[in-house]
């Protein structure tokens, strides 16, 4: 299998605490990683250190984050502005924070588009078509002159995904992007996802603390508990055979309901 990203030995610190403590995790080509625990065990910072979006106040202390063998720690703020836009893509919880609400949707995929490809507008309005047809958002071509406040959270997770597939990202980070949804919009999201990483090979690291989620679609699971990876083995041992015992609770807390 190949390797699209790798973490080694990162440790993150906010004052004097480790947040995250010698996380060490590999993702692979076309698989989906997932990573799960209770609030506050360090996923979401995890996913933004990878995405080198931490907060002021947390800092690394040391590790290595590689993405194609390309350490991102020391990669300079304009290839990592490439990186970011091109070819890794965070999925937020709460997508209206990722939008300019006075910008139309055909104006965001203009300036993603505009930031890494030599395009004229004809062109960039029939990737953006394509991509939204591709995420079966009804009507795009009325959707493009909407406002990101016109839109349910579903459809807007779903615009968060077509911008990424317009630029052909190969990385996916989706930080509990079913949380906030009903179920029908869950399942379309999760289909969605499954549906990527098969037609367009991308990695996709899913962050949950829902068990069901990663049943479903990861092949990888990583568990983490007070900022700790604490279990990192693939799905069907991690439900059949599983070694930590905060992951066996969290396994039997699932049969309870």
């Amino acid at each position: 299998m190949e390797k699209v990203l790798e973490v080694k030995d990162l440790t993150v610190q906010i004052g004097e605490k480790n947040v995250l403590d010698a996380i060490n995790l590999t993702a692979y080509k076309k698989r989906v990683l997932g990573i799960i625990g209770e609030s506050g065990s360090g996923k979401s910072m995890l996913c933004h250190a990878i995405m080198q979006t931490l907060p002021p106040v947390a800092q690394v202390i040391q590790g290595e984050i590689l993405y194609q063998h390309d350490n991102l720690l020391h990669a300079s703020a304009a290839k990592l502005r490439t990186y970011r836009g091109r070819h890794l893509s965070m999925i937020l919880q709460n997508p209206a924070t990722a939008f300019d609400q006075i910008q139309t949707i055909e104006g965001h995929f203009r300036e993603t588009l505009k930031a890494h490809f030599k395009l004229t507008k004809k062109e960039m309005r029939q990737i953006a078509l394509e991509a939204l047809h591709e995420v079966q958002l009804p009507n795009p071509e009325q959707l493009l002159h909407y406002y990101p406040f016109q839109l349910s959270g579903g459809m807007l997770q779903r615009v968060m995904i077509a911008l990424s597939l317009a630029v052909q990202a190969s990385l996916y980070i989706a930080d509990e992007p079913t949380t906030a949804l009903d179920t029908i919009n869950q399942k379309q999201i999760l289909t969605l996802f499954n549906r990527i990483r098969l037609e367009t090979e991308a990695t996709i690291i899913l962050v949950t603390h829902d068990l069901g989620v990663i049943a479903e679609l990861a092949d990888d699971v990583a568990v983490m508990y007070q900022g700790q990876l604490i279990e990192h083995t693939n799905v069907y041992d991690l439900f059949d055979a599983p070694q930590h015992d905060y992951t066996k609770k969290l396994l039997q807390a699932r049969m309870l309901f």
